[in-house]
Parts: C-alpha cells; structure tokens; sequence
C-alpha cells in the first residue's frame, strides 16, 4: 500500500464521525477525560464567578470612575478576540492540552493580583486583561477536548451535563454572597473579597495540576498513531512526509491565511455571520439592561435595589440548571432546533421586559422574563458547541475559534450603541429603543436560525437535493 492510499483511508475514517479524537482514544481516556472536566466544571464556575460578583465592586472602590470601567470593559473585549485567534495558533502548535494548562495558570495569575489588595488601578487593570486573554485561550481546548471525547453522538449530552455542574458552582456562589450580604447583612471590603479570590487560584491551580496529570489529549493521540500507520520505509516517502510537515508549518504560521481559508467553507461563513448578528442584537439590548432596572428617573421609587437584582440573577441561573437537563436532546433533534428555540425564549424575555416598564408594579412580570432568559441560555450553550465542533478534527480549532471570533465581534459596539441611544432619547424610550431594535432583529435572526445547516454536509444535500429537482 502507497502513502498516498493510506491517507485516503485515514481521510474515509475521519469522515464517518465529525469527534475521530475519541475513536483514537481508550474507553477509559474517554471516561477519565469526561468525568474530570464534568467534576472540575463545578468548581472552575464557581471561582470564575467570584470574580464577575465582586470585580465590579472591587474595582470601583480604588477608583470610582464608571467611565473607566466601561473603557476597560471594551478593551478587554478587543484582549478576548485577540485570545481566541492566539488560541487557534496554540492549539495547532502545542495542542488542546497544553494551552488549557497555559490558560489555567494566566487565570491563577490574574487571581494573583486580587490577592494582594493592590491599591494601583493599572494593577487591577492589567489582572482583568490578563483574566480575558485567559478565558478565551480557554474556550476552545476545553470544549473540544470534551466533544472529542464525547463523541458525535453525546456531545450536547456531555455539554449539557457539564454545564449543568458549572451553572451550580456559579449558584452556590452567588447563594452564599447573597446570604451573607442580605440576610446576615455583611458588607464586603477589597480585604474580604482577596480570600474569595485566593480560593479561586487555589482551584485553577489544582485544576492546571490534575489537567497534566490525568486528560488525554485527542490532538496528541492523533498526531503519534498517524506516525504509526504510515512507517517510513522508502526514501520517497520521507521526501514526501518532509514536503507536507512544511506545508502545515505554514499553515501554522501563516494562521491568519487560515483563518481566511475557513471562511471560504460557505457554511462556516453563514453560521459567523449568523452569530455575529446575533451577538450584534442581544449587545445592544443588554448594553444598558441593568442600568436602565435601577434608573430612578424611570422607575422612580420602584427603582431596583441590589437586593432585587441579585434575587433575579439567581432566578436565572436556577432556571439554567434545571433547564440543561434538555441538552440531552441536542443530539438526537440537532443543535438547529434548540438555538431556535432559544432565541424564542430569548423573545418572550425581551417582551415581558418591555411591558414591565408600562406596569412597574408587576414583579412577577420580571420574574417570568428572566425564567424564559434562563431557558433561552441553556438550551443555547449545548447547542454552540455542538454546532461549532461539526467539523473534522484538523479544523475543528480553526472553524472554532473562527465562529467564536465573529460573535466576539458582534459583541463589541452594543454597549455603545445602547449607551447613545439611551442618553440621546428622553426616557423611558432611551431605555426601550435598544429592546425594540432586538425585537426586531428577532424578526430576522428567529428564521435564520431556523434555517442554518446543522454541518456542512448538511448544506452539500440540501444542495443535491435542489439540483435534483
């Protein structure tokens, strides 16, 4: 047998199942991978969002300037995107493993800066660009080491799980601050939140250690049995191989090159464009959505207090953990049908929100919107990642990282666009314009979604199909 025609058996497993990762992979790596990342996914939310309860708040008591907050906000999304192409390289270079270790001890050292009460808000500054970086190295690895393990046919079912045990990290966090806040009547200082903070590092840290130790990289394990397949017996055949290993390299370096070669797969560009307007959209509603909540000039003595909010964020993330529970069906129904519904709930969100500013008195209103906003959110994150990772292996990092770049994007200039119009519209409607642009968007983005290919092949027989005809 040539090395050309062992290739092409390699290229016709590979195509049978879009996760091969795992058919490389043992039983008991797949399990030991699985049962980790579902285990540490408790714990990694939980630290993670320590830092979005007390970040905010930490860092307006060394420097009390909205204005800042929301310019850092902004750049650190730019860090994020930047992130996420960086990834994509890493990924190709070192592998999954390795840059989720690499993300995992820039968290621990973002934590760092916390731990120490600095005074200096360029100090603080720098730990939240260095934490964005972070969580978006993070992303991928994380989420395709999990589905190759997972397999095609369980990965929404291993998300779901997964994002079930991290949604009740986040829980039992914000459940504690909450009770010691309100109902103990504790209140935090800088000094306080440094042991929250350095029960995060201590999390990352062990979470980076048990990575090493115990996952199995399905990037790695496909790299050493393709060695193994194709012994190197001629000469010819090492030119060959020689020939081809400098051709990936320069895929590698040229890793802006492919990322334009990605989107040239027509349905990697429709599902970017497709998450770049979604993200564009919900920006903008969410861009002053708390803001707005607690505006007195609108809302007058039924303003929202910190007590309430945090009352509706539990709601929310109460309704996610139980919801995810139908993540389970993403792989039998598709990930197509959920996002839809999703963005259904997310309109029956936006809806109640909007009648709540005309009856302020109704609570429950506000109640049963962040009910469908935490439906909308579960069925959402399983369903990203099954969709994102429809691909082969060998371009699973790229079209990945290319999706997620897009919607990264799309998220950029929401809070300013929600800022402009809510200082530049008399209220309540400087408020309400950026949800009726959303509700709007819907009419667009609802069907779109409706429509999108689950995987490329898909569209390919869509495509058969039409010519056929």
């Amino acid at each position: 047998m040539s090395i050309l025609d062992k290739d092409d058996e390699v290229l016709l497993i590979a195509q049978v199942d879009p996760t091969p990762g795992r058919q490389l992979l043992t039983k008991k790596e797949r399990k030991r991978n699985i049962f980790f990342f579902t285990i540490t996914s408790f714990f990694a939310s939980s630290a993670s969002s320590i830092h979005f309860v007390f970040y905010s708040l930490y860092f307006l008591d060394i420097n009390d300037s909205e204005k800042l907050f929301g310019i850092i906000g902004t750049v650190s999304s730019v860090v994020a995107i930047v992130g996420l192409i960086l990834a994509d390289y890493l990924n190709n270079i070192l592998g999954y493993k390795r840059v989720f270790i690499i993300a995992q001890v820039l968290i621990a050292v973002s934590f760092g800066f916390f731990i120490f009460e600095p005074t200096k808000i360029y100090i603080v500054i720098i730990a939240v660009l260095i934490l964005s970086l972070a969580f978006s190295l993070n992303e991928s690895p994380y989420n395709i080491i999990l589905t190759e393990s997972a397999g095609e046919e369980r990965k929404g079912l291993i998300a779901s799980i997964t994002a079930f045990f991290g949604r009740f990290g986040e829980v039992t966090v914000s459940t504690i601050v909450f009770l010691i806040t309100f109902i103990v009547g504790f209140e935090f200082t800088n000094h306080e939140r440094a042991y929250f903070y350095l029960y995060g590092t201590i999390v990352v840290v062990l979470i980076a250690i048990g990575v090493t130790f115990i996952i199995t990289d399905p990037s790695r394990k496909l790299v050493k049995e393709n060695q193994k397949a194709i012994p190197i017996i001629e000469k010819k055949k090492e030119e060959i191989l020689d020939e081809d290993e400098e051709k990936d390299t320069k895929k590698k370096t040229s890793f802006i090159g492919g990322f334009v070669e990605a989107f040239k797969d027509k349905w990697v560009l429709r599902i970017a464009l497709t998450f770049f307007l979604d993200a564009f959209l919900w920006g903008i509603a969410l861009g002053v959505h708390w803001a707005g909540l607690q505006d007195e000039d609108i809302f007058g003595p039924n303003a929202f207090n910190d007590q309430q909010i945090s009352l509706l964020i539990m709601i929310t993330s109460i309704t996610i953990l139980v919801a995810m529970y139908l993540g389970r069906y993403v792989d039998k129904i598709g990930a197509r049908f959920f996002l839809f519904i999703s963005e259904l709930c997310g309109l029956v969100w936006i809806i109640l929100t909007v009648i709540f500013v005309f009856y302020q008195d109704l609570f429950i209103l506000m109640i049963f919107a962040r009910i469908a906003l935490g439906f909308s959110v579960a069925l959402w994150i399983p369903s990203t990642v099954a969709l994102f990772t429809n691909v082969g292996p060998e371009r699973k990092s790229k079209v990945y990282n290319s999706i997620a770049i897009f919607r990264s994007i799309g998220w950029l200039p929401g809070g300013f666009i929600a800022g402009f119009l809510y200082d530049a519209i008399p209220q309540p409607y400087g408020y309400l314009t950026p949800m009726f642009i959303l509700i709007a968007g819907f009419l667009i983005i609802i069907p779109v979604f409706y429509t999108i290919p689950n995987r490329p092949s898909d569209m390919n027989k869509a495509k058969k199909t039409v010519n056929s005809q």
